[in-house]
């Protein structure tokens, strides 16, 4: 079969995408420098690149021009790389976003297992003599009201922020900020937490659970 023109174009991207020419999510020259660095009509080149684009190597976004695809393993990477990297107050408001709602699904869907685990949590934080003991324990005490609420993907989700929980900025954060009085405070928070998902008290559960992100929140970030 004869060759044309945007064949000939499409295999010349390609190699120049291949030799890292533009990177994964850079975007390419718009139509019409293509245009004129091949010497052929724009429509020719609109072909070579949605040729490119149905082999997912490319992709047009609306008013933002064409860009090459990042690689399903490459998105992972950044993705997993930005939630390590990110703020500590970042990570703090997302919780904030997520964890009232997963709260009030655990008191929905919660047995009498799952209660009782939770229970414990708390109580050994709260018998906790140092740091890292009261951390543990803390930490196991929101991971099981999140995998209480009954979603395998929020369970994840929330393996993801321990990793993020024990990096060496947030701990020191938690160290510099953990004292006695505070201590108490948070205490006091999971037994209100605990409560409402004892009285299957979805609403109530909710609103203890985003009063006790919001304490922490003031006390490390002033916010």
């Amino acid at each position: 079969m004869r060759q044309t023109k945007a064949d000939s174009i499409e295999i010349d991207l390609r190699s120049r995408i291949a030799a890292a020419e533009w990177m994964p999510g850079d975007q390419l020259p718009d139509e019409r420098t293509l245009a004129d660095h091949y010497g052929v009509a724009r429509n020719t080149i609109r072909k070579a690149i949605g040729q490119l684009e149905a082999e997912n190597l490319l992709e047009r976004k609306v008013g933002r021009g064409t860009h090459v695809r990042e690689k399903p393993d490459e998105t992972t990477d950044r993705i997993l790389k930005s939630f390590l990297e990110a703020s500590p107050s970042d990570i703090l408001n997302l919780r904030l976003f997520i964890e009232p709602h997963a709260a009030s699904a655990a008191a929905r869907n919660i047995c009498e297992s799952d209660l009782e685990a939770i229970r414990h949590a708390a109580q050994k934080a709260e018998e906790a003599e140092d740091l890292d003991d009261y951390e543990f324990w803390d930490n196991e005490f929101h991971r099981l009201i999140n995998t209480a609420a009954g979603n395998r993907f929020l369970a994840d989700f929330f393996a993801l922020l321990t990793i993020i929980r024990y990096t060496p900025t947030m701990m020191e954060i938690r160290r510099q900020w953990f004292t006695a009085e505070r201590r108490l405070v948070y205490d006091r928070e999971h037994r209100d937490i605990v409560e409402a998902l004892t009285n299957w008290d979805g609403e109530r559960a909710a609103s203890a659970m985003r009063s006790h992100l919001l304490s922490r929140r003031r006390n490390y970030f002033g916010q």
